[in-house]
């Protein structure tokens, strides 16, 4: 899976935090610290998608490298088939050239293609041949026999110049029949080397293991996205309880102010009422009245100021 610009919303805003504080931080000049090169060194997430990136291109890169080396190898080895035809070209054409003055001599002599001297000479010839390396030419035993008396008994002037002749074919020969396996052999490579390659599909491998990682790396730090979202959730759900706290414990603290402002207020009115029937006690005596107006008056302020407080409590409810 590939982690999508909308997948997951809190996470898209944290990105565009980070991407905003490096913008920011880019802007700043080129005299001062790059901070967003160690942000991002130090972002788990970046880091990840970043280690994921190196791995994926070095298995892919890896495989591409391996399949250019494999045909540099084929294309060499095709070089070399191509430059070793060429050299058993050549070495047959020398083969050619000689048996071609080897039949201007017959002709010289004018010996017969069908004479008992020209059926001499191709076995000798045989012996010749037998020792060229790769030439698969074998003597039986019947055959060494018979050129040994053929030797034996002498040569013709013509054999013994033809059979000079031969001996130069030899290493022509041997040059040919050597390129001639060797291109064999290298032909078997190439086509062997081909078959195996179409086998093992090694750059498609590399490209799905390479994608797998991705996809690997995508649900990692989509995982870390959410484990980030949730703890930032879980912080301003925790900054929310306890704002929520304190209000509640000053809704009762204020609660208490009021209740005691009540209950001062209800001993001052039952002092008051104590005051008042006092008055109409002193009220009989005139020279005591002034000092009970007095009472009175004091009585009311403070009741006033109690009335005041509950008043400003009952505001900070409201708050």
């Amino acid at each position: 899976m590939k982690v999508q610009n909308n997948s997951i919303f809190i996470g898209n805003d944290i990105y565009a935090a980070r991407q905003g504080e490096k913008t920011i931080k880019a802007e700043q000049g080129r005299n001062t610290i790059d901070g967003s090169a160690i942000n991002a060194n130090l972002d788990p997430i970046a880091a990840k998608k970043e280690a994921a990136k190196k791995k994926a291109m070095k298995i892919v890169g890896d495989a591409y490298a391996n399949e250019q080396k494999l045909d540099a190898v084929q294309e060499a080895r095709r070089d070399r088939v191509s430059s070793l035809k060429a050299d058993m070209k050549e070495a047959k054409d020398k083969v050619r050239e000689i048996e071609n003055g080897r039949t201007e001599l017959r002709e010289l002599y004018k010996v017969d293609p069908n004479s008992q001297e020209e059926k001499d000479l191709k076995l000798l010839e045989k012996e010749i041949e037998a020792n060229i390396p790769g030439s698969g030419v074998r003597l039986g035993k019947e055959e060494e026999k018979q050129i040994a008396e053929l030797k034996a008994n002498g040569l013709t002037e013509y054999q013994k110049r033809s059979l000079e002749m031969k001996e130069l074919e030899v290493p022509y020969a041997a040059t040919a029949n050597e390129a001639e396996e060797e291109i064999k052999i290298e032909n078997q490579i190439i086509k062997a080397t081909k078959n195996e390659r179409l086998k093992t599909h090694s750059i498609e491998d590399a490209e799905r293991q390479a994608a797998a990682i991705m996809d690997a790396a995508s649900d990692e730090i989509v995982g870390m996205l959410f484990d980030e979202a949730k703890e930032h959730i879980d912080d301003e759900a925790e900054s929310k309880r306890e704002a929520a706290k304190e209000k509640a414990e000053e809704k009762e603290a204020l609660e208490a102010r009021i209740e005691k402002a009540k209950e001062e207020r209800k001993e001052k009115e039952e002092v008051a009422e104590d005051i008042l029937e006092g008055v109409s006690e002193v009220s009989k005596n005139t020279n005591d009245m002034k000092a009970a107006q007095q009472e009175v008056k004091d009585m009311m302020s403070k009741m006033k100021l109690i009335e005041d407080d509950i008043k400003g409590a009952a505001v900070d409810t409201t708050l």
